[in-house]
């Protein structure tokens, strides 16, 4: 089964021919697809996000475990390392409407997959996949889908911070439309674990704990939880703890006025010094270089 790493591959399988702005940035009409190859439409993962509008679809979608049927006048969402395929008719993807394809790393600054999921729900495994607009909704989300393409397409020097800003507000909005409407989906046992084990991290409110300790809270081995997160995620169990607690330490860094000592020990670091290499091992920087950046 394949694993899109890089949107370029995608985009080659599908065969749309529009040049991108942005290593981790596309976006293509359905009918700009054409002699798509298998590994496209067959069960495959994808490592960046996806959001796609349908004005009107006759092909079948599987995201996660969730088959649908009926996409007309829909938004749909595929999050990294979420199963997902397509059943079509004709070799290309059928009907009206845009699909968006992002990596985190589009955002400036950079983003952590996990820090859009939890930003923008939609995104969670265990959220709906789709989502049936109401008529009233539906200009605003079309309308920001065109503009966006118009942008993209436009010879501007300062077309990608417009389309990078018009993504931000299709998520905002987005968001604002889903609500708590797209309720949420039975996953399986080692996506249940992962998500139980982002929720322990989430909670922390000083010093992280292990691995083992995590796993012992959810009462099971810590190499069964470094199994499932692993198969959940396509990372490591101690990669998803040192994502978020370097989430945890940039927002520290940028929200408040404490000394990278203060935050050192409130994150439960027995030393500033560990602190600053494990930032820089993680960001490239050190805390003080982070906090500088404009």
């Amino acid at each position: 089964m394949k694993t899109y790493n890089q949107i370029a591959d995608l985009l080659q399988d599908l065969n749309v021919k529009s040049a991108s702005i942005h290593s981790g940035f596309h976006i293509f009409k359905f009918n700009e697809t054409s002699n798509i190859s298998k590994e496209a439409l067959n069960p495959h993962f994808k490592s960046f996000f996806t959001i796609d509008f349908y004005a009107d679809n006759l092909s079948k979608r599987q995201i996660g475990a969730t088959k649908v049927d009926d996409l007309t006048n829909a938004i749909a969402f595929n999050s990294p390392l979420q199963l997902f395929s397509v059943q079509t008719f004709e070799g290309n993807l059928d009907g009206d409407g845009y699909s968006i394809v992002f990596g985190s790393d589009f955002f400036e600054p950079k983003k952590h997959q996990y820090e859009i999921q939890h930003e923008f729900p939609f995104f969670k495994l265990n959220s709906n996949p789709s989502y049936k607009l109401a008529l009233t909704d539906l200009p605003l989300i079309k309308n920001l889908f065109d503009t966006i393409y118009e942008e993209f397409h436009k010879e501007d020097t300062h077309k990608v911070e417009l389309v990078r800003s018009y993504l931000t507000v299709l998520l905002l909005q987005i968001k604002r439309v889903v609500g708590n409407a797209s309720g949420t989906i039975p996953l399986k046992r080692y996506q249940e674990i992962t998500a139980d084990f982002e929720e322990l991290i989430l909670q922390e409110t000083s010093k992280y704990k292990t691995i083992a300790a995590y796993a012992e809270v959810l009462h099971i081995t810590p190499i069964y939880l470094s199994e499932c997160v692993k198969k959940a995620t396509g990372i490591t169990a101690k990669k998803v703890l040192s994502n978020y607690m370097t989430l945890r330490a940039k927002a520290l860094l940028q929200q408040t006025t404490s000394s990278v000592a203060e935050i050192a020990y409130a994150m439960g670091f027995d030393e500033p010094t560990n602190f600053v290499k494990f930032f820089k091992y993680n960001e490239g920087i050190t805390p003080a270089v982070f906090r500088k950046l404009p």
